[in-house]
C-alpha cells in the first residue's frame, strides 16, 4: 500500500515532462543520396554523398551509415555495419547482412554442464 502511495506522486511527475504532442526528430543534415549498391553474397557496399554533391562531414557519418543498413539487407536479415571509407568526397560503407533465425522450440539447458 505504502509502494502505491509512493509511485502515483512519481508517474505525475513523469508524466509532466513528456511532451503533449508527437515528437518528430528533423534531419540533422541535407538528403543522403545513394550513388551506388551492390551486394555480393552477403556483404553490401553502399557509396553515399549529400544529394547536392557535397561530401558527407564525419559529424554526420553515423546518419549515412544508419541509412545504409536500411538498405542494405533483404528483409529478415540483420546489418552489421563492417567497414567505412572514405575517397573523392564519396563514403563507402561495407554491411554484412546475417540471416536471424526464428524458432519455436525451447532449449531444456537443464543438462548442461558448468
Amino acid at each position: 500500500m505504502m509502494r502505491a502511495l509512493f509511485l502515483i506522486p512519481a508517474v505525475a511527475v513523469l508524466a509532466a515532462c513528456v511532451p503533449p504532442g508527437p515528437v518528430s526528430e528533423k534531419p540533422k543534415g541535407p538528403p543522403l543520396e545513394i550513388v551506388e549498391a551492390a551486394r555480393a553474397a552477403d556483404t553490401t557496399r553502399v557509396v553515399l554523398r549529400y544529394k547536392d554533391g557535397a561530401a558527407i562531414p564525419t559529424a554526420d557519418e553515423n546518419r549515412a551509415v544508419l541509412r545504409a543498413m536500411e538498405i542494405a539487407c533483404r528483409e529478415g536479415e540483420s546489418a552489421i555495419p563492417d567497414t567505412r571509407t572514405r575517397k573523392d568526397g564519396l563514403l563507402t560503407v561495407n554491411i554484412f547482412c546475417v540471416g536471424v533465425l526464428q524458432s519455436d522450440q525451447v532449449i531444456d539447458g537443464s543438462r548442461l554442464k558448468t
